[in-house]
C-alpha cells in the first residue's frame, strides 16, 4: 500500500479541521492551536475507533479512495501517553511542516485571475477604496463564488491574483474538498472597488487587487 506524500497528507488533513491550526500557528494564537488540535485529536481517535468495531470500512470514507492512507496517517496525529509540553511540541511540529508542505508546493499562476472568498464577518464594512488590507494566514478561496445560496448573510471578496502570483490549486489532489479551492500565502491586497450584489445575503462585495506576499515567520 502506497502512502500518502508528505503535500498529500497536508491537504487531506487541511480538508478535515487542521486548517484551523494552521491559521492559529500562523497568528501566533498557540493556544489557539492547541485547543483546534484537542478537537482534530478526538475526531480522529473516534474514526480510528469506528474501524475497530467495524462501524466503518476502509474505503468507505465517502467513497475516499485513499481511505487506506488516511488510516495510517491518522495514527500519526494521535498523541496518546504525552505529557502536555510533549503533545504541544509534537502539535507545533506537525502544524509547522504542514505549513511549510504548502508554501512549498505553491507554484506560480499561469496567467491573471480572479480568486473568490466568502466572509461570515462585519468587519470588511470598514473598508475604502485604496485602503491596503493584510491577510496574515493562508487563505482559502475559489475559482468561483463559494455557496452563496447560503441562509445567513456574508461579504464576497473577489481576489485578483496577477501572473505569477503564488498559489496552490488542490483540484489535482485525489484527496481535495472542495471542487475549485485555491490556498494562497499570506499576503498584502489594495481594495479595487466596493459593489453591490443581486444576492440579499450578500452584503456587499470587496474587490481586492493582489500587492506583495507577506514574510512569514512560524519557526
Amino acid at each position: 500500500m502506497k502512502k500518502f506524500t508528505d503535500i498529500e497528507e497536508t491537504v487531506y488533513f487541511w480538508t478535515r479541521n487542521d486548517s484551523s491550526i494552521i491559521s492559529n500557528v500562523l497568528l501566533g494564537n498557540l493556544e489557539g492551536a492547541y485547543k483546534r488540535a484537542e478537537l482534530a485529536i478526538g475526531d480522529n481517535k473516534a474514526i480510528l475507533q469506528e474501524y475497530a468495531d467495524g462501524v466503518r470500512k476502509a474505503g468507505s470514507y465517502f467513497g475516499d479512495p485513499l481511505d487506506y492512507k488516511m488510516i495510517a496517517s491518522l495514527k500519526t496525529r494521535l498523541f496518546e501517553n504525552l505529557d502536555d509540553n510533549t503533545k504541544k511540541e509534537k502539535i507545533l511540529e506537525i502544524a509547522k511542516k504542514d505549513i511549510s508542505n504548502i508554501f512549498n508546493e505553491m507554484q506560480p499562476a499561469k496567467n491573471e485571475i480572479m480568486l473568490y472568498r466568502s466572509e461570515w464577518t462585519e468587519e470588511i464594512r470598514n473598508y475604502n477604496i485604496g485602503d491596503m488590507c493584510e491577510f496574515n494566514d493562508i487563505l482559502s478561496t475559489c475559482i468561483t463564488p463559494y455557496k452563496e445560496d447560503t441562509n445567513y448573510n456574508f461579504y464576497r471578496y473577489e481576489i485578483t491574483i496577477p501572473k505569477n502570483g503564488l498559489m496552490l490549486e488542490l483540484d489535482q489532489f485525489e484527496c481535495h474538498n472542495e471542487d475549485g479551492e485555491v490556498l494562497l500565502p499570506p499576503m498584502k491586497c489594495r481594495v479595487r472597488n466596493i459593489r453591490h450584489s443581486d444576492n440579499e445575503k450578500c452584503k456587499g462585495i470587496v474587490e481586492l487587487e493582489y500587492v506583495e506576499k507577506l514574510p512569514v515567520n512560524f519557526a
